[in-house]
């Protein structure tokens, strides 16, 4: 074929012509611009767009070894039109195959979408687990710095100026004070998109052991403030998205935060790692003090995951007790000299000094009574094992004096107090003298539990008879121990309610001689603290018997309470700790008129049934729990705050499942759950309450759940309230292992 000059010419310009068309008609973008991002792990790198479809390059940044995968939920949102162009194929792998990281850490991933339209110039990036939000079709370089708005830093400043100022020494008179804290705040890069309006401080009155969960609203803008209740200068968790960081707080004082979300994107990355925000900058009195004690890094020499959890739970159970607290006290020396190093370097202020002492020897104290629990723990889970049966030998609490500073008000403002103070009171040999206690205050039982059995008529399951014969101490050392104590659990759960009625006709202790004894044991515990632990009397053994208080002036009966309490504050030389342990006992016995209704006998209605009751505050929280129980009104309400990822909860409601079938449809009282969406995975929990036919079942957000805490204060769960038919509080702390016990009485009142 012959080309002549004009074909020449047109074949140049139809050729020209449509690489033109096709340059048109394809888009390439790299790096783009986004506004806002829930995962520190996928970022897109790369978008071509033509008329066939949408090419996203996805550059993963995640730990070495680990994997991602992509679903066929996968889609792009165009923002202007909220329509959604699904995804078509992943290239090189399949739909939900796991894709390994190499030893960079990085990879990248090309997934075909459908096309999007030429008027589209703003996408959301969307699959089950993260959303990157505004990613712009026309702009790149995402990396731009976000900064703190003038009129943010403005009101900040202003906010901590309102401050009181801060504490000159631990030893101030001041140190005890019921003054609230305040956090002011404010997170860089935040948006509403981001899934989460609420942060959580989770702090209580480790003197009574009271809780006071609160939760901090955060504004759209990015800015959040909360009061915070204080009974003394404390460290204390501050919880965001469920990344945690500490912070130093005091009574009367205003604490100033900026939080950068980028930070939360890199706590997202490293999972495999207890991660504390770092880069966080305070403002305010106690700016230096916070900043000071989160530059320095405590080596806590137990565990940092779930892996190293289970080596060390091994291995408490194979080393000698002398051998494991040379390894804890060679941990402590290296922390005191890498401390001393740190101070001398910064010349940090005393305050912050004696805080960071006090930490790096409690935690090593800590670590010791953790071992002797948890190997008894450990023991009772297999006798077998050698090692575990040997005597912890006294010289294993030697010097132990020189590591427990808790009768040290710097002490009391750690952390770590709230944990040593409780392995403390819980130490083998203090509870040894409550078990010697229990056993000297109670008569000698007139009849046996099975005596007592076949005089109620009570019919006994065969498989717990022999829990009730009598055994001599050959036979009981031939039993399974374990198999033994787990039959045993279950008989006490499913006869609660008959050994009550048999230890209130047959063993309950007799009044007169309960107060002498219960003081007797405190005395024994304060000799044992000083003799055995060298803590000498003071705020320490103060303490301990104060967050006792709640429970025993409730278990003692009021004519106990009154004689025990009369005599102990006697000894507690703090007026502050005097007054709480006080103000247990108005909350317990609140003083009754002259006039009030006696029932039972000669005992007022005070006496026989104890609400605890909550006027709940005007806010979100309210209006949320309103919205779920209002639909109720005219029936009594037993409330489950409980999670698929907690033991407890999920054993309750497996022990209630035939008492909720044996009351299913009864007009008088109802059974209503609420967990949240992030300790309760969706599959979990639809499996779950599948399984165990649960009704009236709420899956709330983790802002709602964190204003249900506050409200209600509860830290841990399960949690349990009362409603009565009218939606009052009754009871915030309901004891749901007592149901059947219970039930009764509020019926008695309530119905």
């Amino acid at each position: 074929m012959k080309i002549n000059n004009y074909n020449l010419a047109f074949l140049l310009v139809f050729s020209l012509a449509s690489f033109c068309n096709a340059q048109k008609t394809t888009q390439v973008i790299d790096n783009p611009s986004y506004e806002v991002t829930t995962s520190g792990i996928t970022h897109v790198s790369r978008i071509e767009r033509t008329p066939e479809e949408t090419r996203v390059t996805i550059h993963s940044k995640f730990i070495p070894g680990w994997w991602v995968n992509f679903t066929k939920d996968t889609y792009l949102r165009d923002v202007a039109t909220d329509k959604k162009y699904r995804i078509k194929e992943v290239i090189g792998a399949q739909f939900d195959e796991k894709l390994w990281t190499p030893e960079s850490g990085e990879q990248f991933t090309e997934l075909i979408f459908e096309p999007l339209p030429l008027s589209t110039q703003k996408i959301d990036y969307v699959d089950a687990s993260k959303t990157i939000f505004g990613i712009s079709l026309i702009q790149t370089d995402s990396q731009t710095r976000k900064e703190v708005p003038s009129e943010v830093m403005t009101w900040l400043k202003q906010e901590v100026a309102k401050s009181d100022p801060a504490l000159e020494s631990f030893d101030s008179d001041s140190f005890f004070s019921r003054k609230m804290g305040r956090v002011v705040g404010y997170i860089k890069g935040y948006d509403p998109r981001l899934g989460f309006e609420t942060g959580m401080i989770y702090i209580g009155n480790e003197l009574t052991r009271e809780e006071y969960p609160t939760v901090i609203e955060i504004a759209p803008d990015g800015r959040f403030e909360a009061e915070i209740p204080l009974v003394h200068p404390t460290e204390t968790f501050f919880v965001i998205y469920k990344k945690n960081f500490t912070i130093y707080l005091e009574p009367g004082t205003t604490l100033g935060l900026i939080i950068d979300w980028e930070e939360f994107l890199l706590a997202d990355r490293y999972r495999d790692r207890r991660y504390e925000l770092e880069n966080v900058e305070y403002y305010g009195p106690l700016a230096q003090i916070n900043e000071e004690l989160s530059q320095f890094d405590i080596n806590k020499a137990k565990y940092n995951n779930r892996k190293e959890y289970e080596e060390y739970l091994k291995m408490t159970t194979t080393i000698e007790p002398l051998v494991f607290k040379d390894s804890l006290i060679a941990t402590y020396e290296n922390n005191r000299d890498r401390l001393n190093q740190y101070i001398l370097e910064k010349n940090i202020s005393p305050k912050a000094q004696e805080l960071l002492q006090a930490d790096v020897k409690m935690i090593t104290s800590t670590n010791l009574l953790d071992f002797v629990s948890d190997r008894a723990s450990e023991k009772r889970k297999d006798s077998t094992l050698l090692v575990s049966n040997t005597e912890i030998p006294d010289s294993f609490y030697e010097d132990m004096q020189d590591l427990l500073l808790v009768n040290d008000p710097a002490a009391l403002a750690t952390n770590q107090f709230k944990i040593l103070i409780n392995r403390l009171e819980y130490a083998d040999p203090l509870q040894e003298v409550d078990r010697n206690s229990s056993r000297a205050k109670y008569r000698q039982s007139e009849k046996t539990l099975q005596e007592y059995f076949d005089e109620e008529g009570i019919l006994l399951e065969n498989k717990f008879k022999e829990l009730l014969k009598p055994l001599s101490e050959d036979e009981a050392s031939k039993l399974d121990s374990l198999e033994r104590r787990q039959l045993s659990d279950e008989f006490n759960e499913k006869y609660f309610v008959e050994l009550q009625n048999f230890s209130k006709k047959y063993t309950e202790p007799l009044p007169k001689d309960k107060a002498p004894i219960e003081l007797e044991k405190w005395k024994q515990k304060d000799s044992l603290l000083v003799n055995f632990f060298g803590v000498e009397k003071g705020l320490a053994s103060d303490i301990i018997k104060v967050r006792s208080l709640k429970f025993q002036f409730d278990f003692w009966g009021k004519e106990t309470s009154e004689l025990v309490w009369t005599n102990l504050k006697k000894d507690i030389d703090n007026p502050f700790l005097k007054a709480e342990g006080q103000r247990m006992y108005d909350q317990i016995y609140p003083q009754v008129s002259d006039n009030e209704e006696l029932v039972d006998g000669d005992l007022p209605a005070s006496e026989v049934f104890k609400e605890n009751t909550l006027v709940l505050p005007e806010g979100k929280g309210t209006t949320a729990f309103r919205k779920i129980t209002d639909k109720f009104k005219g029936k009594i309400l037993f409330v489950d705050f409980w999670a698929t990822s907690c033991g407890p909860c999920v054993a309750t409601i497996k022990h209630m499942k035939e008492t909720r079938k044996k009351y299913k449809d009864n007009p008088v009282f109802e059974f209503v759950f609420i967990t949240d969406e992030s300790q309760s995975p969706q599959k979990t929990y639809d499996k779950f309450i599948a399984e165990q036919e649960l009704e009236h079942v709420y899956r709330v957000d983790q802002s709602t759940y964190h204003r249900f805490r506050d409200i209600f204060s509860f830290n841990g769960i399960p949690q349990y309230i009362v409603l009565d038919k009218v939606g009052n509080v009754v009871d915030a702390d309901f004891k749901m292992y007592a149901f059947d016990f219970e039930l009764p009485k509020i019926l008695k009142k309530y119905q």
